[in-house]
């Protein structure tokens, strides 16, 4: 739940967000919604369907259904060989997208929720 998430400013390692998913990180951002990270890593487009969209994009879904959309910003920070189509699918099922090479952009949005 929203009241079980880490404080402000802070963040946990894997845990349940929601009802039933597990996301390998969980940060609390500075105005308070919670933001479930799943790190994927993919070696071929092919592959990139299993890891993005039958795996991060299905969580985005629940973690917006369950918590709603106004209170968690699902993210997945990826690395390696994914589609192009299978990215846009999950950004459009909700996912926020960030690569594993370039950290500091998701540094620099959770920085922006700072009040």
């Amino acid at each position: 739940t929203v009241f079980a998430a880490p404080d402000v400013g802070r963040f946990t390692g894997e845990c349940v967000v929601g009802a039933s998913r597990k996301a390998d990180i969980v940060v609390r951002m500075w105005d308070g919604r919670i933001m479930p990270i799943e790190c994927k890593v993919s070696n071929s487009e092919l592959n990139s369907i299993k890891r993005l969209t039958n795996d991060a994009a299905v969580k985005a879904r629940v973690w917006i259904d369950d918590l709603g959309r106004n209170n968690v910003v699902p993210v997945a920070v990826l690395s390696g060989v994914f589609g192009l189509r299978h990215l846009v699918e999950a950004q459009d099922r909700g996912l926020t997208l960030f690569w594993a090479h370039s950290l500091q952009e998701l540094i620099s949005f959770i920085s922006t929720t700072e009040l």
